[in-house]
């Protein structure tokens, strides 16, 4: 997937999604899924980088968000700068300057409520009007909604901190994950018999219940159940969170590899224990749990 950032650039025949797609979730795949059936055109994703983000508050980091566009289909993602420079710009402006002169767009998708421009000015209506005028097709979506209402980022991002990891999933339309580099650990696991690999959260990514999970873990492709514990380990003094996961029929040495973990279900809190030999008897349930829920899944 081609990756442009800035606002000088000169693109051919685009089919443009605009938002901020933090979860990229069932609502969101409407306006995805338009643009890549779009066989004349670059599906090309419009969103913003700079925009100012609270800890533990995104869904998915920019590396995450970058490998679901493309494994979606996305050819090309603008990263528009959000500052004091484009922030002032007019929606007559961003339409004129973005979309015609700097994207060439043919088709645009929305959501009924996408806003944009100065103080947040522009709206679907003068979209609509400039899309006209131009003879550029305009597709706006309506909200996606559920049994429990509409389905977005906010409310994903609650499911999660709460630990509700399939009523989450369902919403986003695939498993909560996290995409990491595999680190060096303490090396606790090879000393018990059970040996671990170990990522780091991204910390401006929401943050579900420290504890272990059910777990799938993709390594080059392949996809393993896996029993994961995302927190500070405290039995062995660990402060730093991080996401570690042993994987079931599997025995390779792969630090420095990227790899997937997703998160099926929440098993139980993390805790402290008396001993090692009691972490490592918890370690032994906590794995036939995860293989007790496992069972039937597709990996």
């Amino acid at each position: 997937m081609e990756i442009l950032r800035g606002v000088t650039f000169h693109q051919k025949k685009s089919a443009v999604s605009l938002g901020k797609f933090d979860g990229i979730h069932l609502g969101h795949q409407l306006l995805m899924n338009e643009i890549i059936k779009q066989e004349d055109l670059v599906p090309t994703v419009f969103t913003f980088e700079g925009m100012k983000t609270e800890p533990e508050s995104l869904l998915y980091s920019e590396a995450e968000k970058q490998y679901l566009l493309e494994q979606m289909g996305i050819e090309r993602e603008i990263l528009f700068p959000f500052n004091d420079q484009t922030k002032i710009m007019s929606p007559e402006s961003f339409i004129q300057n973005m979309l015609w002169d700097s994207l060439d767009a043919r088709l645009i998708c929305v959501g009924e409520d996408y806003r944009f421009g100065c103080k947040r000015a522009g709206d679907v209506a003068i979209l609509e009007r400039a899309c006209k005028k131009h003879g550029c097709a305009l597709r706006v979506f309506p909200k996606r909604k559920d049994e429990q209402g509409v389905i977005s980022s906010t409310r994903i991002r609650e499911l999660i901190r709460l630990g509700q990891m399939q009523e989450a999933s369902k919403l986003l339309g695939r498993n909560f994950f996290y995409l990491g580099t595999v680190k060096h650990g303490q090396a606790l696991g090879r000393t018990i018999q059970m040996p671990t690999i170990n990522i780091l959260p991204p910390p401006e990514k929401v943050l579900p219940p420290l504890g272990v999970y059910t777990s799938v873990v993709t390594v080059d492709g392949r996809r393993f159940g896996a029993v994961s514990n995302l927190g500070k380990k405290p039995t062995v003094g660990g402060k730093a969170i991080s996401l570690e996961s042993f994987l079931f029929d599997f025995d390779q040495n792969i630090y420095g590899k990227t790899v997937r973990v997703d998160l099926l279900e929440f098993q139980r809190a993390e805790q402290k224990f008396d001993s090692i030999e009691a972490l490592r008897e918890q370690m032994e349930h906590d794995k036939k749990t995860a293989q007790t829920n496992l069972k039937g899944a597709r990996l």
